[in-house]
């Protein structure tokens, strides 16, 4: 509370459990974003079904002068369920997901863990742009980009997911390939979110990173023991 004050940050809640598990409270503050460093608060959380990440060691970076806010998502295992990718992980066949992903391409996805989170950022931009319209010398502050290792034809999907779903983003990248570190670095956002350590892992060395653990890709790691 000394630091939120002393920043000047506009946060007025806070919650003392005196190191008991926080996740349980997640619906009761209508929280779309639970972050922390514990893994396994975080793990706990995503069994429970509610939206977490662990928020990896990451270097500090500052972009001095910038007014932007950019927010960089994965798409699948993230903002969308991870059917796309169990279909992968069982077939192990690249043309089979993309068979798959053309044959279901107006097929919206289900919602990931984050898909709330990127709604009401959303929201933000849209009140951004009323303002931007009556307004000619405002400039929308907050950008959304989607950082994702599809690429065509898979990415017909992902395009109608999001119309489906009444969202815009400023940026999309359907890599199919390339690492996202590369792409990433051009773009700089404040915040990256993937369900792959092995993407945020290297990106984590020059922004800040944010695993989900979340689907089959992880579902070795959140199960509990048995």
């Amino acid at each position: 509370m000394n630091s939120i004050e002393h920043y000047g940050l506009g946060m007025t809640r806070a919650i003392f459990l005196q190191g008991r598990n926080p996740h349980a409270y997640i619906p009761a503050l209508s929280i779309s974003l639970f972050l922390s460093a514990n893994e396994a608060d975080v793990k706990q959380a995503v069994l429970a079904g509610y939206p977490a990440g662990q928020v990896l060691e990451s270097k500090h970076v500052e972009f001095p002068g910038e007014e932007e806010l950019r927010v960089a998502f994965d798409f699948d295992g993230v903002i969308a369920d991870d059917e796309a990718e169990s279909v992968f992980q069982e077939t192990n066949d690249i043309e089979q997901f993309h068979k798959h992903e053309s044959d279901k391409a107006f097929v919206p996805h289900n919602p990931g863990l984050l898909k709330e989170l990127l709604e009401k950022l959303a929201l933000i931009q849209k009140k951004e742009q009323a303002k931007a319209e009556q307004d000619p010398q405002y400039s929308p502050r907050l950008r959304i980009s989607i950082v994702t290792a599809r690429n065509a034809p898979s990415h017909h999907r992902v395009i109608n997911t999001m119309r489906s779903w009444g969202i815009n983003v400023n940026e999309a990248f359907f890599l199919g390939g390339i690492e996202k570190k590369a792409v990433l670095e051009v773009l700089k956002p404040h915040i990256f979110f993937d369900d792959q350590k092995t993407h945020l892992l290297p990106a984590s060395g020059t922004l800040p990173s944010v695993h989900i653990p979340f689907g089959v890709r992880n579902k070795a790691m959140v199960e509990p023991a048995r």
